[in-house]
């Protein structure tokens, strides 16, 4: 366990989704194929849940899980369902959110802006509406990320998966973004990042309303020198796993082979002057603080503690 003077934030959980018992996907690269083919993205789909006789103590139990690691705040990463928001809510007003909490509303939730403006004046600083969660490509170990190389290691070779591209990220955030709400989009290979970084340009009119904008890119995980450049430029802030960098090592050098050199070099996009925070994106990786500042510290590109704990302390309302 972490020590418990030191206030750690994960920015980018699942914990809603496992503490109200959702039912994953088995076969990955099947579903976002499925998925795509329907012209559709991972969090535009609805999710499926097992009965809960109590959901408000559901979350808690979940809620206080974090606390126990030592983790003063957590957001969730894609609420799909506004019955955890109204639960969370319920919590929140009986005084019984172990930690603070922020949400990030998955963009298939949002079809009612009544609802989601009623939240965001509803949110306070023990629990707020972060902004709207997008997916624009797949994931690494499956292999559907979308990226400038093939991948080496599956039948057909082919480049991944883009959800939905510059254009169509830019229309569907746009009147989101003109009533305040910001974007965090899914991305982990480059190709995708090229497209979230074109979307986000359209929407705010160029680098200067992007920059005071400040939306977001979760993982950002297979970069190249100029995309670490343009982010940096832009002022878009990173949402990074520390444990990814070990746990996909496997992934890049099978898959991608030399392709990538730059593949999780988060060191780079500090020095770049790139805003980066951190997420477990648990259950995928542990929710345990105490492992993913060690990631950070450790590895073949490691940061030193001072960074590496900023990284994993910022605060919630200002990720």
């Amino acid at each position: 366990m972490v020590d418990e003077r030191v206030p750690f934030v994960d920015h980018h959980v699942h914990l809603l989704a496992v503490s109200a018992r959702r039912k994953w996907v088995g076969d990955i690269a099947q579903y976002h194929r499925d998925v795509a083919a329907r012209g559709s993205s991972p969090m535009d789909e609805p999710d499926d849940y097992e009965p809960v006789d109590d959901l408000p103590a559901a979350l808690r139990r979940g809620l206080q899980r974090a606390a126990d690691l030592g983790l003063t705040g957590v957001t969730e990463a894609g609420m799909r369902t506004w019955d955890h928001w109204d639960a969370l809510v319920e919590l929140r007003d009986r005084d019984e959110l172990p930690i603070d909490v922020g949400v990030l509303v998955a963009s298939g939730a949002v079809d009612d802006l009544g609802r989601l403006r009623a939240a965001r004046e509803a949110s306070d600083d023990r629990l707020q509406i972060v902004g709207i969660k997008f997916y624009a490509d797949g994931w690494l170990g499956p292999r559907t990320c979308a990226c400038t190389h093939v991948f080496h290691d599956v039948d057909p070779p082919n480049d991944g998966i883009l959800f939905q591209d510059a254009d169509r990220l830019a229309s569907r955030i746009d009147p989101l973004a003109r009533d305040g709400f910001r974007p965090a989009t899914h991305a982990i290979g480059d190709r995708a990042m090229d497209a979230v970084l074109d979307a986000y340009e359209q929407v705010y009119g160029g680098a200067d309303g992007v920059r005071a904008a400040r939306p977001r890119i979760e993982h950002a995980q297979l970069l190249r020198d100029d995309l670490i450049a343009r982010i940096a430029e832009l002022g878009v802030v990173c949402c990074i796993q520390p444990c990814f960098a070990a746990s996909d090592a496997p992934h890049v050098e099978h898959g991608l082979g030399d392709d990538y050199p730059l593949a999780y070099r988060w060191d780079r996009l500090i020095a770049a002057g790139a805003e980066v925070i951190a997420g477990s994106d648990f259950p995928i990786e542990t929710l345990d603080p105490a492992v993913g500042i060690e990631h950070l510290m450790s590895g073949p590109h490691p940061l030193d503690r001072e960074t590496a704990t900023r990284i994993m302390t910022t605060p919630i309302a200002t990720g």
